[in-house]
C-alpha cells in the first residue's frame, strides 16, 4: 500500500488471545523459597530468583504480544516491532495512559480471611454460629466473554470438612463477580491438639479450587480442570498497571489460645489496620466505635476499648473525644491504645504526662524479660512463655512510650536488649499499663499490628490476654 505524504492507513483485525498464554505476572519471586530452612550458619538469602526466559535486569517480562510494521521509504526497507497498547484516561489533567495487553484468568479467585485461627482446646470459638463452622469466602470474577458457570469447592488438609462441598456460580456478563460463603469444620480438639503439638503440625492450607462448570469459557486461556488463580492490580495515577499473582489460599492455624468468654471490644480503626480481623478470629465480639458513638454512645456495654495502629494520626474525632475514653477507663473500662507516632504527642491523649519517643527495636528475636511476670496479661487466660516470643517477625516494635518524663504512674510490664550495633541497650515503653480509676489504661509499642496478619503465634495469645484483662 503506498501513502501519500500526510496520508494515514488503519488496520482492524479480530484476535484471540491463545487458550495456553501465560498469565500476566512478575518474572521473578522470592529466593527463600528456594533456599530451604534458615539455620543459624546458614541464613536464607534476602534475594530474588529471575525466571531463565527473562534476560536479567528487566524491570518487567516483555510482552509478547506485539506488532510488526515492514515499510519501504525511499527504497529502503524499515522493519519495526512495537508492543501493542491500549490507550485510555485522557485528559487535561492526567494525560494519556497507556496498557499492554495482560493475560488474566478466565476465573479469576480470591480469598478471605487470610488468615483463620482454631484454638485446639475450643475448635468452636469465632465461629459466626455456634456449631456453623468458621466463616470462609471465595470470591469468584467472570473474565469471560460472555455468560459462563463455574463450580467452587475447597481443597482441605486431612480431616476437615467444609459446608456445602461445593458450589456453582453463574454469570451473565462479563467482568461480573459472584462471593460463596463455606463454613469450614476442624477435626474435633483431641485430634486438631494432637496433631499440633507435631514439628509444623498446627499449619495448614486451605486452597479454593474453581473449574468450569459449563463448557470451556471463551475468550481467554482454559482455566482448567480445579485451576485456580487470582492476582492484584498495582496501579497509580503516574504509573503503569501492573499485576501480582496471588493464589486463592488460606493460611490455618491451629494454636492453644483462650481468651474471656462473651468479650464485646469496641475498635477504633486506625491506618493500614489489619488487626479486627484477627481480634475475630480470637472469637471476640468486635463493633467500629463511629465518630458519633465515641462522641455521645454508651460505651460501657464495651469489655475493652482498643485504638487502632496511629488511630490518633488519622482519627479527629479520637482526639476531640480522647477524654470520653479516659472517662471509661475510670469507670472501670480496659483502653488498650496500639503504637502511634509523634502525633500523640501534640496534646495529653493519656490519663497522666507521658509522650511516644523515638525507641524501638529491630531485631525480631531481641531477648526480653518480664519486668512484672505475676502480671495477669502474661498468665491469664493464656500462660506466656518463651516460645510465645519465637518466630516474629521483621521487629519487636517501634514508637514506645518514652521512659524521659513519663509519669510514675506508668508501669513497664516488659523490657528488651536490643542487638542492634547502633541501637543497642535496653529498652522499656513497649507495653506500659497505667491504673486509671477502677480500670486500666495500657499502651502497646509491641508490633502485634504486624505479627498477627503474619500468624505470629505468640501474638494471639498475648493478644488474647490484653482482651481478657480485667
Amino acid at each position: 500500500m503506498a501513502l501519500q505524504p500526510g496520508g494515514s492507513s488503519n488496520c482492524d483485525l479480530k484476535v484471540t488471545i491463545p487458550a495456553d498464554a501465560r498469565l500476566t505476572a512478575a518474572h521473578f519471586r522470592n529466593g527463600s523459597a528456594f533456599a530451604g530452612t534458615a539455620t543459624a550458619d546458614k541464613p536464607v538469602p534476602a534475594r530474588y530468583v529471575f525466571d531463565p526466559d527473562v534476560p536479567f535486569g528487566l524491570p518487567f517480562r516483555p510482552t509478547p504480544f506485539t506488532a510488526t510494521f515492514s515499510m519501504s521509504v525511499n527504497d529502503t526497507n524499515v522493519t519495526i516491532t512495537r508492543p501493542i497498547q491500549s490507550r485510555s484516561e485522557h485528559d487535561i489533567f492526567a494525560g494519556e495512559k497507556r496498557a499492554e495487553i495482560y493475560v488474566v484468568p478466565a476465573f479469576a479467585v480470591s480469598t478471605t480471611p487470610e488468615i483463620l485461627v482454631v484454638s485446639t482446646s475450643n475448635p468452636g470459638a469465632g465461629n459466626r454460629e455456634p456449631g456453623a463452622g468458621k466463616d470462609v469466602r471465595v470470591t469468584v470474577t467472570n473474565h469471560s466473554k460472555g455468560a459462563a458457570k463455574a463450580d467452587v469447592a475447597l481443597d482441605l488438609p486431612q480431616g476437615w470438612r467444609a459446608t456445602p462441598a461445593t458450589q456453582a456460580v453463574s454469570f451473565t456478563r462479563e467482568d461480573e463477580q459472584m462471593t460463596v460463603r463455606f463454613a469450614l469444620q476442624p477435626p474435633a480438639a483431641g485430634a486438631l491438639a494432637a496433631a499440633a503439638m507435631k514439628p509444623g503440625g498446627n499449619q495448614f492450607v486451605v486452597r479454593a479450587r474453581v473449574s468450569d462448570g459449563g463448557g470451556p469459557p471463551k475468550g481467554g486461556p482454559s482455566q482448567g480442570a480445579g485451576a485456580s488463580q487470582g492476582y492484584q492490580v498495582i496501579e497509580y495515577p503516574h504509573t503503569t498497571r501492573r499485576h501480582v499473582l496471588v493464589d486463592p489460599q488460606i493460611a490455618v492455624k491451629a494454636l492453644d489460645v483462650a481468651v474471656k468468654p462473651n468479650l464485646t471490644v469496641g475498635y477504633i480503626m486506625g491506618v493500614g489496620d489489619e488487626v479486627p480481623a484477627a481480634l475475630e478470629q480470637l472469637g471476640v465480639k468486635l463493633t467500629m466505635i463511629t465518630p458519633d458513638e465515641l462522641a455521645w454512645g454508651d460505651l460501657s456495654k464495651y469489655s475493652v476499648i482498643m485504638t487502632g495502629v496511629r488511630a490518633y494520626e488519622r482519627r479527629a474525632d479520637l482526639r476531640a473525644s480522647n477524654q470520653r475514653l479516659i472517662d471509661y477507663a475510670k469507670a472501670g473500662g480496659t483502653v488498650i491504645v496500639q503504637y502511634n507516632k509523634f502525633e500523640f504527642n501534640d496534646a495529653q491523649y493519656g490519663p497522666y504526662p507521658a509522650k511516644v519517643g523515638r525507641e524501638r527495636v529491630t531485631d525480631e528475636n531481641a531477648e526480653m524479660k518480664l519486668v512484672d511476670p505475676s502480671h495477669p496479661v502474661f498468665n491469664a487466660p493464656n500462660k506466656i512463655g518463651r516460645a510465645d516470643w519465637a518466630n516474629w517477625v521483621q521487629e519487636r516494635g517501634l514508637y514506645f512510650l518514652d521512659e524521659a518524663g513519663r509519669d510514675p504512674q506508668y508501669k513497664d510490664l516488659i523490657e528488651f536488649t536490643e542487638p542492634f550495633p547502633y541501637n543497642q541497650g535496653t529498652k522499656r515503653g513497649a507495653l506500659v499499663e497505667a491504673k486509671v480509676g477502677q480500670g486500666r489504661w495500657l499502651y502497646v509499642g509491641l508490633g502485634l499490628w504486624r505479627q498477627l496478619p503474619a500468624g505470629t503465634d505468640g501474638a494471639y495469645r498475648l493478644m488474647a490476654n490484653l482482651l481478657s484483662l480485667e
